[in-house]
């Protein structure tokens, strides 16, 4: 098989990684627009031949040529190049993996998922396959809300819950993508709720949550996540309510929307930092830690749970529990990386061994929670990725 990951970054460069060790992939084509990224990678080589490109994604004619030659492609670039990467994958009739997907900061626009994800009829029609969203959470935590979901016969509400100890000075920052993160704190959080998406406040829903140990409790707030999306659509049976709550740092979102509200954010907004104007958004995002820079000394560990309550065949009222924690210094230990990043490349790795062997039920655009947990589990555990799956007390 034959796999090109587009964008070699801090996501990209473990992604790599994990598909260079995959006895399945023959060759591995690295694109970044900074080639210098992706040469850096050929040692990565195991079995599989390595090849570096520089090119720009956002140029289709750059593009094209590379996706000709490829059975699939693993986006690795910020989301707001997913439906472009998608469609020219589609035509050049290659397979797409991505880890998360766009999400809306200006009002009434669209989730980008959702674009994604009607992309569907296109792509059965070509005989192809998209899995979309494809990561930690979104990715992991829709996988357990379905293994949750089958163990009742009917479900009533889907919880998604993330929290995370440890991480020193960075421990009130997000350890992915700086950008990724100023999105979604930007865009209103929502919860599924009586048929359709409720919006709801920043820092909204506040509520102590047990996580297992050793993150044990956390404070958590609605945060928006495209579970709340696509849960509700593609788990293949009714829900009445999802919700995504996260151990976010108050302080920090609504600093963030603060600044945002004073037109700061903007892309045209700069400032002189001595004689050189540069971006304020890069400023203020150029504050926060950088992941990659972070591993060997990093602490702590990050915990995914998705909780789904209903009732079981007999009528009695149940809540299951899906669970999964990984340790930074685990992640470190088998991908030198941090946990969140370590599970996102791992399940995406997962998602593209799929594709090759053919286990998916059908064509088309997959959300994380229409893979089967009999083929998608085993994959996991094999890159060690494992959660658990219990009944918790009423």
């Amino acid at each position: 098989m034959k796999v090109a990951v587009l964008g070699v970054g801090g996501l990209g460069r473990i992604m790599a990684l994990e598909l260079a060790a995959e006895p399945r992939v023959s060759e591995l084509i690295l694109v970044d627009r900074k080639g210098e990224r992706s040469r850096a990678l050929r040692p990565i080589a195991k079995k599989a031949e390595v090849t570096a490109l520089q090119a720009d994604v956002a140029r289709r004619e750059a593009l094209m040529p590379i996706l000709s030659k490829v059975d699939v492609a693993v986006n690795a670039t910020l989301p707001e190049y997913n439906l472009g990467v998608m469609a020219a994958c589609l035509d050049a009739g290659c397979a797409y993996v991505d880890g998360a997907g766009l999400s809306p900061v200006a009002p009434g626009e669209r989730p980008g998922v959702l674009d994604q994800l009607d992309q569907d009829l296109a792509w059965r029609g070509r005989g192809k396959v998209a899995l979309v969203s494809l990561g930690s959470d979104p990715g992991v935590s829709n996988i357990m809300a379905r293994a949750a979901a089958e163990r009742l016969a009917h479900v009533d509400e889907i919880r998604i819950l993330k929290g995370a100890s440890g991480g020193g000075e960075a421990a009130d920052y997000p350890l992915y993508s700086r950008e990724i993160f100023l999105r979604d704190a930007l865009s209103p959080p929502t919860v599924w709720e009586g048929g359709k998406l409720v919006p709801q406040g920043y820092v909204s829903g506040l509520e102590t949550y047990a996580f297992p140990e050793p993150v044990g409790p956390k404070r958590v707030y609605h945060f928006y996540h495209e579970e709340v999306l696509t849960l509700p659509l593609r788990l293949g049976r009714p829900v009445a309510r999802v919700s995504y709550k996260h151990d976010i740092n108050p302080d920090l979102v609504t600093t963030i929307v603060a600044l945002s509200r004073l037109g700061l954010l903007a892309p045209e907004r700069r400032v002189k930092v001595g004689l050189t104007p540069v971006s304020f958004k890069d400023a203020f995002l150029a504050t926060f830690p950088e992941p990659s820079t972070l591993i060997g000394p990093l602490a702590g560990a990050v915990a995914i749970v998705a909780e789904a309550k209903g009732t079981k065949a007999d009528g009695t009222r149940a809540t299951v529990r899906g669970s999964i924690v990984v340790e930074h210094k685990e992640a470190n230990r088998l991908r030198g990386t941090t946990a969140e990043r370590f599970l996102t490349a791992a399940t995406a790795a997962a998602g593209v061994a799929l594709i090759e062997g053919k286990k998916l039920p059908r064509t088309g655009v997959f959300a994380p929670e229409e893979l089967p947990p009999e083929v998608i589990v085993p994959e996991l555990e094999a890159r060690g990725v494992r959660f658990a799956v219990e009944e918790a007390p009423e």
